[in-house]
């Protein structure tokens, strides 16, 4: 796939832009890094291929966070996902948690939710987007 000079530089801003927010979200769906990198993938290259004008960048945030929650429902509707499931103890511990350990603490606990809970935890706290925002974005 060829891409005009314009529109390659289009879409390297709006990865340098939105890169992270969209792993971040991605992650916040599927709650493991191998699949937030598939779904980041997709999404940019669904990007560089979609018919859509890179000029203004709240059309572009809202379009990418759009794409990334259907490509996560999508590898949730897919038939090896429905059969494939993890199952992590918590710690036992009678001490602090270190960060760390907090953090995957947290992971987990997030882990409980729904996917479409997690993602408007993740838009409303880590991206923080205002409740209308999360609404338009995942309808």
């Amino acid at each position: 796939m060829e891409l005009s000079p314009a529109r390659r530089d289009g879409v390297i801003e709006a990865m340098k832009r939105y890169s992270s927010m969209v792993y971040r979200l991605a992650y916040a769906r599927t709650r493991n890094h191998a699949d937030a990198e598939d779904i980041y993938q997709e999404v940019f290259l669904k990007l560089a291929r979609a018919d859509i004008s890179l000029e203004n960048q709240e059309h572009v945030k809202a379009w990418l966070l759009r794409v990334t929650v259907n490509c996560s429902v999508n590898l949730f509707r897919s038939a090896w996902r429905r059969h494939v499931q993890t199952v992590e103890a918590l710690p036992e511990r009678g001490y602090p948690l270190t960060n760390d350990e907090r953090y995957e603490s947290l992971n987990r606990a997030m882990d409980i939710l729904p996917a479409r809970y997690r993602a408007v935890i993740h838009l409303y706290y880590y991206e923080e987007m205002s409740v209308d925002e999360i609404s338009a974005v995942l309808n």
